[in-house]
């Protein structure tokens, strides 16, 4: 008499539950990273908000602007984002800084900052990390600045 499966036995349910547990191990911790990353580009949003309108007043003016009230961007807070505040060099705003907020913990006064200079009639834009104690880690910033 021939007998017929019904159902998996106990050591394939253990395999198959194995399998799920390390394929769950390695992908939380790079979602968790993905999800950072995805506030970061929020800040970035921000700061390319900021770099246009520094770039508008410079069109029309000649010149950089003074403060972020004379560029016309927002500095309030919102979302991840603590404060973005215009400075630089003598007065001007070549230098805008934006600090994250404690919404996300691993970027709690994280810094990112995008320093521009005039060429040619344009702003050149770069960005850069905060100082040492408060920089981005690099695992958390897009390409563009590493």
């Amino acid at each position: 008499m021939k007998r017929v499966q019904q159902g998996f036995t106990l050591i394939e349910l253990m395999i198959v539950v194995a399998i799920v547990g390390i394929l769950a191990a390695i992908a939380l911790p790079a979602y968790q990273d993905y999800t950072v990353r995805s506030k970061v580009s929020e800040g970035i949003a921000r700061l390319a908000e900021a770099k246009t309108s520094v770039a508008e007043y410079y069109s029309s003016k000649g010149t950089f602007p003074v403060g972020a009230s004379t560029a016309g961007f927002n500095t309030l807070k919102a979302g991840y984002v603590s404060t973005l505040t215009c400075g630089g060099t003598a007065d001007k705003c070549d230098l805008i800084k934006l600090t994250f907020s404690a919404v996300e913990p691993r970027l709690s006064a994280k810094t990112m900052v995008m320093s521009g200079y005039a060429t040619n009639g344009q702003i050149v834009w770069k960005c850069k990390q905060g100082s040492d104690s408060t920089k981005v880690d690099n695992k958390y910033l897009p390409g563009s600045c590493k």
